[in-house]
């Protein structure tokens, strides 16, 4: 199962003799993030590309049929959403 960022490299930026910052670098669009606790903090998906892969969810709703709302008012009778 592939991780949270997976599509997102630890970088370091800056010269070999001056200061560098640990980012974290898009491995589909480029785009770089800083977070402030460098290597220990997370990538902030929201800097990449609007049709990055990186910003898209694995999530899928899928679709929800009428046997399974009876089936969740049965189990469910009192719940939000029950009786839609």
């Amino acid at each position: 199962m592939a991780g949270k960022y997976d599509r997102y490299w630890e970088m370091r930026e800056g010269g070999p003799h001056g200061p560098s910052q640990e980012v974290f670098k898009c491995t589909d669009c480029g785009a770089v993030t800083y977070p402030e606790e460098g290597h220990n903090g997370e990538p902030d998906p929201h800097q990449c590309h609007k049709n990055c892969k990186s910003r898209q969810s694995d999530w899928n709703p899928g679709a929800i049929n009428n046997a399974y709302r009876r089936n969740f008012e049965n189990i469910f009778p009192g719940a939000p959403g029950s009786g839609l």
